[in-house]
């Protein structure tokens, strides 16, 4: 819902009430009045900011499978002492882009320190690999490790992980998705789908590279169809361009949040998620960046906007959600103007401009970064014990 002529009540960054500035001004007193959309702090509920060393490094355009070869090897050659300041500029652009809570996906758990430093809310995902049980075994013990050693992190919770289906031995994947609801890249490519049907085609081939057996068939008829009946709400399913009526009808059936990034897609196969069909299927969604060697920023509303432009039968108002849902990253708070909270709050200046429709407004930004925006006041998370 949007309010014409809007106030907030803040003590310090804590909200104390919300609604029309007659109303506020008669209980409060005068206000500051700003030429301006007031919105709460956004959510980016996918990126991978460890790679961002990796920035316009990796060549997209034909599909996941030939990109994720360009990624080992540009990953290979990179210089590892960039990685760091890489980091703390990506997390820069995050507060830049008003993003008070993530959801982070991480091998190396790297990437928590700065998170933290700049006092971002959600879950780093500590992602393992496996295709074979005997290193999905061992890379899981070593990750529990690195967890186990981890200090005081903040606002941020660390969830084990599983990256793919292509990726993990099938065994593993499924006691991975019996647990605690985590992230998984799913339906990114229909060279996925041939995979979980034949075993074969790029994703076998790079599957037996990683050791894991080769000439497996049959394990469902979709991605979606494997994993979707071990999902249960709280897990987040990412990219999802690669879907038919039966795999919406399954996503839709066991509650996971979809969390698109599609400006990625486009970049990596030149598609994009059916956004239209997920929304009549009923599929929470969730908006994501995925990592700058994929995407030209970290800017949720410039992932809204991109949106827009590819849906224009799609309500501005039914885009904006998909940048407030902090729930799907542990920080349920985030994307809410309620009162006793600490959400977060932006404005993005009008400079003069009068505008019927604000969702629009905001997801009508420029390229790469989006709408503008400018902090008011600062999301309060918890935090966590280590």
């Amino acid at each position: 819902m949007a309010l014409r002529d809007g106030a907030v009540a803040l003590d310090g960054d804590d909200v104390v009430a919300v609604g029309p500035v007659a109303e506020l001004t008669a209980r409060f007193g005068a206000a500051e009045r700003l030429d301006a959309v007031l919105l709460p702090a956004l959510v980016n509920a996918h990126l991978h900011l460890e790679l961002s060393h990796l920035a316009g490094a990796v060549p997209g355009g034909a599909g996941l499978p030939a990109w994720i070869e360009a990624f080992v090897e540009a990953r290979r050659a990179a210089n590892a002492a960039q990685a760091a300041p890489a980091m703390a500029q990506a997390t820069s652009q995050l507060l830049a882009a008003g993003v008070a809570a993530v959801g982070d996906v991480s091998n190396t758990l790297d990437s928590l320190a700065p998170l933290t430093a700049a006092g971002l809310a959600g879950t780093v995902f500590h992602e393992v690999f496996g295709a074979a049980p005997e290193r999905l075994a061992a890379a899981r013990q070593a990750a529990r490790a690195r967890r186990d050693a981890l200090p005081a992190r903040g606002a941020l919770r660390v969830v084990e992980s599983p990256h793919a289906v292509y990726s993990t031995d099938p065994a593993g994947l499924l006691e991975l998705l019996s647990g605690p609801p985590a992230s998984l890249h799913l339906a990114e490519d229909p060279a996925e789908r041939a995979f979980v049907i034949t075993g074969e085609g790029p994703f076998g081939a790079l599957r037996a590279r990683m050791g894991g057996p080769v000439g497996q068939a049959g394990w469902a008829r979709s991605p979606v169809a494997l994993a979707a009946p071990h999902l249960t709400p709280g897990w987040l399913t990412v990219h999802l361009v690669d879907l038919d009526d039966a795999d919406l009808a399954a996503l839709a059936a066991c509650g996971a949040t979809a969390v698109l990034c599609p400006r990625s897609n486009l970049h990596v196969g030149g598609s994009r998620p059916p956004l239209p069909r997920l929304l009549a299927a009923g599929v929470p969604l969730a908006i994501g960046t995925d990592s700058l060697a994929s995407s030209p920023s970290l800017a949720p509303l410039a992932e809204l906007a991109a949106l827009h432009v590819a849906f224009p039968g799609v309500p501005a108002s039914a885009l904006l959600p998909l940048g407030w849902n902090g729930a799907a990253v542990g920080a349920p708070t985030v994307g809410r103007l309620a009162p006793g909270t600490s959400p977060g709050l932006l404005a993005a200046p009008l400079d003069g401009a009068r505008v019927s429709d604000p969702f629009r407004f905001l997801v009508s930004g420029p390229a790469p970064l989006g709408r503008r925006v400018e902090w008011l006041a600062r999301h309060r998370p918890v935090v966590h014990a280590s």
